[in-house]
């Protein structure tokens, strides 16, 4: 009967529709096929038989399909102006919403036969695709942001936990294109990093800038005692150079620098713990809590802003995993009492199975024209797991009449978003793929010429210690990673290979190990204390083309044979993830790249462009 009902629909007999449901011989339809008549009906561009569903028969579906769309979603397929605003005005869906991949309806009317409901659609929005832009703004692992302007200029700083270089900084004109100028921790010798385990390291920096110099300060995550030290270091530019590292022993995470008049602060977690800081970075007061927090679950990530005779603290609080949450509160003294905003939190997760979830830890910033938006933390999971980390997203701030600020409206973090109103000059596209290694100065084992780098062999990942391993940021959940490897320069058994990489017991090496002239192909996976070798294929010679095609958690391998490619094996790699294994501190995101074990060195010319999306 259903398949009946679905050709009334989308032949758009509305009187065929009413005689069949009013014989009463429809018999209990189920909630997955008053989806499909509700889809069919928005996505054909039949409105007024849509109403009829919804107001006569009683049989429509709200709920989203698995790939995340809603009814304006197949509304906005159909092109049909009546279809899509009866499905924004009356059913109240937002146009701005995204499904599972993060296409909202807007995309959606964009590639329709009919383009009558996008030119509908951007008159409503006021808007186009071109003047929009989607979140993340930074993708990959990009956690725990924090921002500042100066003029027309933003900065941004990241975590970095135990990779190096450290705390990367950040240039936009637009807080939208972002371009990598430089980073805050430049010297290994005094990271303090050496011999720290995966998930340590530096955390949650902040940046600032005060009497002319920019400052940064983070937490320093250390494996002995102290085991939390605040670290600080300032510039004349963020390009640097950076001075020496300042560690003060004060315990907690989080830190951000307030400057108050002429009185300069540092807060960190639990909720809000303030001490009085001198210009040069030392302490002068005893530190003292002034709020805990709204939600008063793992609260953490505290910043101050004065406004309008107002002291604003913002906490990320509900952990960083999909409970995260940021949170307001005021007070017209700098020690309070706080006032918990009555709109918290003011972002977070709306929707269970959103594109962009666990949404927090959130800095404010202030365009020239007097704009607002925030910088936050956010995540997109593949298949239910965090395999590419914590993000860093950006959504514009709206004051009320009283003073409270909300982000995004309430709705929640956004996939597509209208671009700033105010615009810098001199904007430039995005530039982040840098190139880095755990624990290590990537300089001291790699050297770059044109297209291709050479690595000389290191230890295995696994013992934790200095490696050759180079890495980027994975940013995209499908991608392809194609490099050619000559093994002419390393020693018997050394191993040229393609790695993918979360931490020293999460990794995978899909590489060619020398054996006299010949070349013996195989993967390695480190899961936890477990560790897989297979043997795929031996190839005569010492050079090799391999190929690792990504699609959400699944790698395949390829090896190349003249023009073509076969595959060899195949893994998943659900162990990249946050989730991947129960033990340890799991923070930062899946990476991608190349590492040399054993003595002598490889040379990997990179075939294709790696690491992006098919």
């Amino acid at each position: 009967m259903t398949n009946a009902l679905l050709r009334m629909i989308e032949s758009g007999d509305r009187d065929a529709l009413r005689n069949a449901v009013a014989s009463g011989n429809l018999g209990e339809i189920s909630n997955t096929d008053k989806m499909l008549l509700t889809q069919c009906a928005a996505m054909h561009g039949q409105r007024d038989i849509l109403s009829d569903l919804f107001v006569f028969h009683h049989l429509y579906a709200t709920d989203p399909d698995h790939e995340g769309r809603t009814v304006l979603h197949y509304a906005a397929m159909s092109g049909d102006p009546a279809t899509i605003r009866f499905a924004m005005d009356v059913l109240g869906f937002d146009p701005m919403e995204g499904d599972a991949c993060g296409l909202t309806a807007l995309d959606y009317a964009s590639q329709a036969a009919c383009p009558d409901g996008y030119r509908f659609l951007c008159e409503r929005l006021k808007t186009d695709l071109t003047a929009c832009y989607r979140n993340p703004v930074l993708r990959g692992f990009h956690p725990d942001p924090s921002v500042v302007r100066v003029g027309e200029d933003y900065y941004l700083v990241n975590s970095s936990f135990v990779f190096f270089p450290g705390l990367p900084i950040f240039h936009s004109r637009d807080l939208v294109h972002w371009k990598l100028i430089g980073h805050a921790v430049e010297s290994l010798e005094t990271s303090g990093l050496s011999g720290l385990p995966g998930g340590f390291g530096y955390w949650a920096p902040d940046i600032s800038f005060y009497h002319g110099r920019f400052w940064v300060v983070a937490t320093l995550r250390r494996n002995t005692p102290p085991y939390r030290l605040q670290m600080i270091t300032s510039a004349e530019t963020p390009q640097g150079p950076w001075s020496k590292p300042k560690f003060l022993e004060l315990d907690g995470i989080d830190p951000s620098l307030f400057d108050d008049g002429d009185k300069r602060y540092i807060l960190l977690n639990p909720g809000a713990i303030m001490a009085e800081i001198s210009e040069e970075g030392d302490l002068i007061s005893e530190p003292e809590m002034i709020y805990f927090g709204s939600a008063r679950i793992k609260p953490e990530g505290p910043h101050l802003l004065k406004k309008d005779g107002w002291y604003y603290l913002f906490l990320a609080e509900g952990g960083t995993g999909d409970g995260h949450m940021e949170t307001v509160m005021r007070s017209k003294a700098l020690k309070g009492p706080y006032t918990a905003c009555p709109f918290n939190p003011v972002l977070g997760r709306r929707k269970k199975d959103a594109y962009i979830q666990r949404s927090g830890h959130g800095k404010p910033v202030c365009t020239p024209d007097g704009r607002w938006y925030m910088v936050y933390l956010c995540g997109r999971k593949v298949e239910g797991l965090t395999v590419l980390g914590r993000e860093t997203a950006l959504d514009p701030v709206q004051w009320t009449e009283d003073g409270w600020p909300m982000v995004n409206e309430l709705k929640g973090p956004s996939c597509l978003q209208c671009m700033p109103s105010y615009a810098g000059t001199g904007l430039q596209e995005s530039c982040y793929d840098e190139w880095i290694a755990p624990r290590t100065d990537p300089e001291s084992f790699a050297v770059w010429d044109q297209n291709s780098v050479v690595l000389k062999g290191g230890d295995d990942p696994v013992t934790g210690g200095p490696c050759s391993v180079l890495l980027q940021r994975q940013k995209e959940r499908n991608f392809v990673q194609t490099v050619r490897i000559d093994m002419t320069d390393a020693a018997e058994n050394c191993i040229g290979c393609i790695t993918g990489y979360y931490d020293e017991h999460s990794y995978f090496l899909y590489g060619a190990r020398r054996t006299g002239n010949q070349l013996q192909i195989e993967i390695l996976e480190q899961i936890g204390e477990e560790r897989r070798l297979q043997h795929l294929a031996v190839q005569d010679g010492l050079t090799v083309t391999l190929t690792v095609a990504a699609e959400g958690m699944n790698r395949t391998l390829q090896i190349a044979e003249g023009d073509n490619a076969r595959e060899i094996g195949r893994l998943r790699v659900e162990y990249l993830s946050d989730e991947g294994l129960s033990s340890g501190k799991r923070f930062t995101g899946a990476m991608l790249g190349m590492a040399a074990i054993g003595r002598g060195q490889a040379r990997f010319v990179i075939r294709d462009i790696p690491f992006h999306e098919n």
